[in-house]
């Protein structure tokens, strides 16, 4: 866009007013890829927003009936106007602001108890925020994407990790949901060769419980992938308490997750980095969902010199007897993990299961802290998950 257009000269003199605004350096650096205008934008923002989020989690934990003061409250509902401005003016740019899943949902659930006087009522029930200070949470994402020959499709943000975001898009020739995900601005080139292995081991994958992925663009290094409604853990949160969500409803769905996983190891390839998250649900009609394993970032074929002697080791939760060496990794650090997935899955909690009864036992024996006496296949994990009884 034309720097004197009328739009760009509304971007530049909103842009203007975090000129001298005092920032923290540490804020700053997470948005270095940024020109200085959006970066001081976003991290004026993120560390004001953190601030208030921060002081929301202490007063519903501690505060008199949960009340977040007044000040704090105005303060909260004018970096949302704060927000919609300058979303507005980048989209009158041709750009769009995301922010992250997380910081969504609270300022679209306190549209309901915030006030401008008087300090809000913090509801009963309240969710603790996680703040994220050491990660963007304010970014540029794409208005729309083409698809083959067709009109181009809306982009909706679904998701975001350190290196990558993930769409939604409804597919203008087949009328259904797509995911794309497509890698971060100014990624080194190790993240991008990753990012290229990650398509192609999945490329390689056919399995019911495994995400299947399209095809590939390598001028904005993005593919296109099946769409999933739901993370394992959003999926358990709401439905953890409902009665039809019974023990053989869990016991399935922790059968999709191990069939999944087994026919990884069949295929010589360690996940690494199995999460809550990136365990994900395709949901059908009547309430039907199926498990599917996603993000294979970190994958490793176990015939590949991919990753290097010395590589870092890395993922959401890592065994606590893996070494610091990503070459070490077998198949029972994989197996490490499913004593967290299970523990999830059968009772809604995040720590490990004690082993008082033979789901905390499977649980308790995946998770040893000497891996000689975990399972030692994904198969015996199958076998005795089969043989649980309500």
């Amino acid at each position: 866009m034309p720097e004197d257009s009328p739009a760009q000269k509304r971007l530049t003199r909103l842009l203007r007013e975090y000129e001298t605004k005092p920032i923290d350096d540490a804020y700053l650096d997470l948005y270095s890829e940024f020109d200085q205008g959006l970066a001081r934008a976003f991290a004026s923002i993120h560390a004001e927003l953190d601030k208030e989020f921060d002081f929301m989690n202490y007063k519903s934990r501690n505060g008199a009936e949960g009340h977040f003061n007044a000040d704090n409250s105005r303060n909260l509902l004018a970096l949302k106007d704060e927000i919609r401005k300058l979303t507005l003016a980048l989209e009158q740019s041709g750009q769009t602001l995301v922010l992250a899943n997380e910081y969504q949902r609270v300022l679209r659930d306190s549209e309901e108890w915030l006030t401008q006087w008087g300090g809000s009522p913090i509801p009963a029930g309240f969710t603790p925020i996680t703040i994220d200070q050491y990660e963007a949470v304010i970014g540029l994402g794409e208005q729309a994407v083409v698809v083959a020959a067709a009109p181009s499709a809306r982009l909706t943000l679904v998701g975001e990790g350190a290196f990558a975001h993930v769409h939604r898009y409804i597919d203008p020739t087949y009328g259904f949901p797509v995911a794309r995900k497509k890698l971060r601005r100014n990624s080194a080139e190790e993240e991008r060769s990753r990012f290229l292995r990650e398509y192609e081991i999945m490329k390689g994958l056919r399995f019911p419980y495994i995400v299947e992925v399209y095809s590939f663009d390598e001028s904005n290094y993005s593919y296109t992938m099946e769409y999933c409604e739901y993370t394992l853990e959003q999926y358990i949160k709401r439905r953890n308490n409902q009665p039809a969500f019974d023990f053989g409803a869990r016991k399935r769905l922790t059968l999709q997750f191990l069939y999944g996983l087994n026919y990884l190891h069949y295929k010589h390839i360690f996940h690494r980095d199995l999460s809550l998250k990136n365990i994900l649900l395709k949901a059908y009609d009547d309430e039907a969902a199926v498990v599917k394993l996603s993000d294979f970032g970190l994958a490793k074929e176990v015939d590949s010199g991919f990753t290097k002697t010395g590589d870092e080791v890395r993922g959401t939760y890592i065994d606590p007897a893996l070494g610091g060496d990503f070459k070490d990794f077998t198949a029972v650090n994989d197996i490490w993990v499913v004593g967290v997935v299970l523990s999830y899955i059968f009772k809604g909690v995040h720590n490990l299961l004690p082993g008082t009864d033979p789901v905390g036992k499977i649980v308790q024996k995946c998770s040893q802290s000497e891996p000689s006496r975990r399972y030692q296949s994904v198969r015996e994990v199958i076998d005795a998950v089969e043989g649980l009884n309500a």
